[in-house]
């Protein structure tokens, strides 16, 4: 299981966390780390640092050499040099890497492993099509434009992402989002996201650019296709994993969906549709 913590309080960091948008923003140094069961990583990359060219040409690179190589040498040197690409090298090696596996830069800097969607990366390129689409997938779920702390259940097929059979998954029940693509395919890098929020649909309010602006901000460098509602676009297994398609670019098994408690959400809990009412033109 995968956890993106939050300690959100208050009505209205409630409300913007069902859409995607944000609440409290995100600290350093607690954007990695494990408990209880799960993973627990903050959501806070920045879109707009993310999706600039330098950037998404610097992840490209670290997908040629083993990604300690890599970073150890001048690929890594386009994000290590800035705060914000520290920040996303330590959200790749923690998608990428295991628990218990890290990372040395040339500072003496170290990265740790969590999640383990691409483990050989450690000691090769990421050169498997399904890898670099599952380490994509991650860092998608990884942005928030408002640099949010919030608490995510992501669900997929990969086994890295499956639940400990006492974890606190069943607590995440409102659907969130799911997305997916390949940024590391150097010919053409795809990025899409499916709007999967059961908010929306209890509460009948129409999907807006807020889902847009989570992942994109302000960027007009964005890269990411909206595909709509997750419905048409993905099925899921019996354990609720799931496999998504967009035209033109194929079926994508390597997708990630995201799912909130009821308490960062106006689902349940106690909370009602009717509060979106004060809300104008947030969703």
């Amino acid at each position: 299981m995968l956890r993106l913590r939050n300690d959100a309080a208050g009505l209205i960091g409630f409300c913007l966390l069902a859409v995607g948008c944000g609440a409290a923003p995100a600290e350093e140094g607690e954007s990695i780390g494990v408990a209880e069961q799960g993973i627990i990583v903050m959501n806070g990359l920045d879109p707009d640092f993310f999706w600039r060219s330098s950037t998404q040409q610097g992840l490209r690179a670290l997908a040629q050499a083993p990604l300690a190589d890599a970073l150890g040498g001048a690929r890594g040197a386009v994000l290590l040099r800035t705060e914000q690409g520290r920040h996303l090298a330590e959200r790749v090696v923690a998608c990428a890497l295991p628990a218990g596996a890290a990372v040395e830069e040339g500072t003496g800097r170290s990265f740790r492993g969590s999640i383990g969607l691409a483990p050989e990366w450690a000691s090769a390129p990421l050169s498997d099509p399904a890898s670099r689409r599952w380490v994509t997938a991650c860092l998608l779920q990884s942005l928030n434009a408002l640099s949010a702390r919030v608490a995510v259940h992501l669900t997929g097929g990969h086994p890295a992402l499956a639940d400990a059979p006492d974890s606190e998954a069943s607590e995440y029940t409102v659907r969130d989002a799911i997305m997916f693509g390949d940024l590391f395919d150097r010919a053409r890098p795809t990025a899409f996201a499916c709007a999967d929020n059961s908010l929306i649909d209890d509460c009948g309010v129409a999907l807006s650019a807020k889902t847009l602006e989570r992942i994109c901000g302000q960027s007009p460098t964005c890269r990411l296709t909206l595909l709509g509602r997750c419905d048409a676009v993905c099925t899921r297994d019996r354990a609720g994993a799931p496999t998504c398609r967009a035209s033109g670019s194929g079926v994508y098994p390597e997708s990630i969906a995201s799912s909130l408690e009821p308490l960062v959400a106006l689902s349940s809990g106690g909370l009602t549709c009717d509060v979106l009412g004060l809300l104008p033109g947030l969703l």
